[in-house]
């Protein structure tokens, strides 16, 4: 958020390397630098150490934010496409934390199940 831009060689990892800046009203977070560990969503959508994610959080109202993200990886998709989702808010909600990380075992305890999180392949879970 200070103007830096990306190192030329980003370390490799699970979070990649993020700056952000401000467009009018719309946080914009654009990273780059991820493993191949990396999982964009659980299904296990493709992608390879070339990903750039783009991400644009907008406050559409007092209880709704705007969410999108473009996916730019020229080494597992033809073009750059885009999608997103509304989040909503309700006061006295608290939101779940989720901390994704190497070796995290925090849906294991949420499902008790160790093999209901076992990734056997690069692809799918």
């Amino acid at each position: 958020m200070d103007g830096r831009s990306h190192p030329r060689d980003p370390d490799r990892s699970y979070y990649g390397h993020s700056i952000g800046h401000w467009e009018g009203d719309t946080l914009v977070v654009d990273t780059i630098g991820f493993n191949e560990g990396f999982w964009i969503e659980k299904q296990g959508l493709p992608h390879t150490d070339t990903l750039h994610l783009i991400e644009r959080f907008t406050r559409t109202d007092y209880k709704t934010m705007k969410y999108e993200v473009t996916i730019d990886d020229p080494g597992a998709y033809t073009r750059p496409w885009s999608a997103g989702f509304l989040l909503g808010w309700d006061e006295g909600e608290e939101s779940f934390e989720y901390v994704c990380q190497e070796n995290d075992f925090a849906e294991t305890m949420v499902t008790r199940s160790r093999e209901s999180v076992d990734r056997t392949s690069l692809i799918v879970p």
